[in-house]
């Protein structure tokens, strides 16, 4: 279920006037939202929820073993009870043998009894083997213990980070990696190794709730949150559908206080809310996708590695794609993080902003502060700080920026091309950070602070072919057509005409709440003025938005 469906729209409202006739019990509206949080994610694949399920498990467990010592056997019951029932509904069940119609407005659910439930083999070795794993470990819970309290607080926060991380291993890298070890002994030794890649399907969301999951258990580690009494708002935590494809990454310290407590809305509330989820709707609907048909034309040739084509002639059109793409993946990815937000806003919930007008930064370092800031602080804490920061000097500050945006490439994507794109990051970051960290930190005059955006959007722009190139031929074939062959052609005129005839209303936007310092300038806008905008954005995603509902791009990653 997406965002930009049918299916969400009905989905919401439904579950938008049920939480609210709910409002005087904010436990049953944590209910509600988990319920309806398993059907958002469900939608896609019910099997995976055995996954999310067991990531809110592990969190919950773990938390509660680093900050209390030990589990009370009610808890661990209630956990135990909570996995065995998910892999019982979530493997043992074909949810597709159960349909549901309304036939003339009338509901009917009709239920295909003699396919209801899995009996080949692999379900059932699955479904026993999680089952006997979950025997076990409440068998040793109690010698564990038993471990002095330093060493029970790194070994539950250990075991909770490696199973999130094998869990992520598997489901994303696993195909790579057994690529990549057939591809490096052909190469070296000339020899075909016959093993079989593994046709595993990776669940959407999953790099988004394991490190959001991580970054709760180790924030109790670190002793700057409490764990959670309540399995249920672990789990709602884990699964909150606004957040859980594609973010933002929230934090327990902000998020989960706000399902320990009643919600209320207001009318502005409701007002900037709506706009986020309209605003999010243009941007993907009328940007994003309109655009995502210039980039795919222009890059499709060259996805294939073993295709043999000659360098374009025309470069001006291949650098007419690269900014399409520049503004497809903002567009795309910020505008489900504005609707995400709306949603959410809607439902009582304040989530984290995490795009900050980025093609407006000066330098490498300000883009990272404006650009999947959910990601790029979660690094930062968890990941950078830990390694040493900038504490010990250039060389090790330099070690620890590139150790942090490889990591941050392979995060996007189990591909070559997406660790070259975290090399090519930390590299600009850390030259960044090498030319000024002796500089005064003076705000530059605005003609300068223009001449340093425009250099700070190319060589954004130079590292989004890294990130949309499907193999490094198609970056050496951009690379040559762009800086040898700059001619122009029809097709690049096209190409940059449709590039402004999409683009220009969201640069005019997004001008002005640079110049205004607020994201939402429409509130200092006069009434006749915000009622234009409102209906031109509305009219735009009515007339002009892609057919079909597509995919937004994050939920790849």
């Amino acid at each position: 279920m997406s965002f930009n469906s049918i299916a969400f729209e009905v989905f919401f409202v439904i579950v938008f006037v049920f939480y609210w006739s709910l409002r005087r019990s904010y436990r049953l509206q944590n209910l509600l939202l988990l319920a309806a949080s398993y059907v958002f994610y469900g939608w896609w694949d019910v099997r995976f929820l055995v996954l999310i399920a067991l990531s809110s498990v592990v969190a919950y467990c773990c938390a509660l073993s680093i900050d209390r010592g030990q589990m009370t056997g009610k808890q661990r019951a209630r956990a135990s009870g909570f996995c065995i029932l998910a892999v019982m509904l979530f493997l043992g069940l074909k949810w597709n043998a159960v349909k549901f119609s309304l036939p003339k407005w009338r509901p009917l659910l009709t239920v295909d009894w003699n396919n209801l439930v899995y009996a080949d083999a692999q379900h059932y070795i699955l479904t026993l083997g999680i089952i006997a794993a979950i025997v076990l470990i409440n068998i040793s819970y109690p010698f564990l213990c038993r471990l002095r309290d330093n060493h029970r607080r790194k070994f539950f926060l250990v075991f909770s980070i490696t199973i999130n991380l094998t869990v992520l291993g598997i489901f994303k890298y696993c195909n790579f990696f057994v690529d990549t070890f057939r591809t490096l002994v052909h190469s070296i030794a000339g020899i075909s190794v016959n093993t079989e890649t593994l046709n595993i399907i990776m669940p959407i969301g999953i790099s988004f709730y394991t490190f959001q999951t991580m970054g709760y258990v180790i924030d109790v580690y670190r002793r700057t949150s409490q764990a959670n009494d309540s399995l249920l708002d672990i789990a709602l935590f884990t699964t909150f559908f606004p957040l859980v494809l594609s973010g933002p990454i929230e934090r327990g310290t902000t998020l989960l206080p706000q399902f320990q407590k009643p919600r209320a809305i207001k009318s502005c509330d409701l007002r900037e809310g709506i706009w986020l989820i309209i605003w999010g709707l243009y941007k993907k609907m009328v940007v994003a996708d309109n655009l995502a048909k210039i980039v795919n034309t222009t890059f499709a040739p060259f996805d294939n590695p073993a295709s043999a084509l000659a360098v374009p002639q025309d470069g001006i059109r291949l650098l007419a794609a690269i900014y399409a793409f520049a503004f497809q993946i903002y567009c795309d990815f910020s505008g489900y993080t504005d609707i995400a937000r709306g949603v959410a806003q809607l439902l009582g919930f304040n989530v984290r902003l995490n795009f900050n007008l980025p093609y407006f930064a000066r330098n490498p370092s300000d883009f990272w502060r404006r650009w999947h800031i959910s990601l790029s602080s979660w690094l930062r804490d968890y990941l950078y700080i830990p390694l040493g920061g900038s504490r010990y000097g250039l060389c090790k500050t330099a070690r620890n920026m590139m150790v942090t945006f490889l990591l941050c490439g392979l995060w996007h994507g189990a591909a070559w091309t997406f660790v070259l794109w975290g090399v090519f990051q930390g590299i600009l970051v850390t030259l960044h950070h090498t030319l000024t960290r002796n500089s005064d930190g003076e705000t530059p005059r605005w003609w300068v602070s223009a001449i340093q955006c425009a250099f700070m959007f190319h060589l954004s722009c130079a590292g989004w072919v890294l990130f949309r190139a499907r193999n490094l031929n198609t970056v050496g074939v951009f690379s040559q057509s762009i800086l040898l062959h700059p001619s122009l052609s029809t097709e690049a005129t096209s190409c940059f005409g449709k590039l402004v005839f999409y683009c220009w209303f969201l640069v005019l936007f997004q001008a002005i709440q640079g110049l205004t310092g607020t994201l939402n300038p429409l509130s200092r806008l006069p009434w006749f003025i915000r009622l234009n905008v409102w209906l031109f954005v509305i009219m735009s995603v009515l007339s002009l938005a892609e057919s079909g509902g597509k995919e937004f791009v994050y939920f790849a990653f």
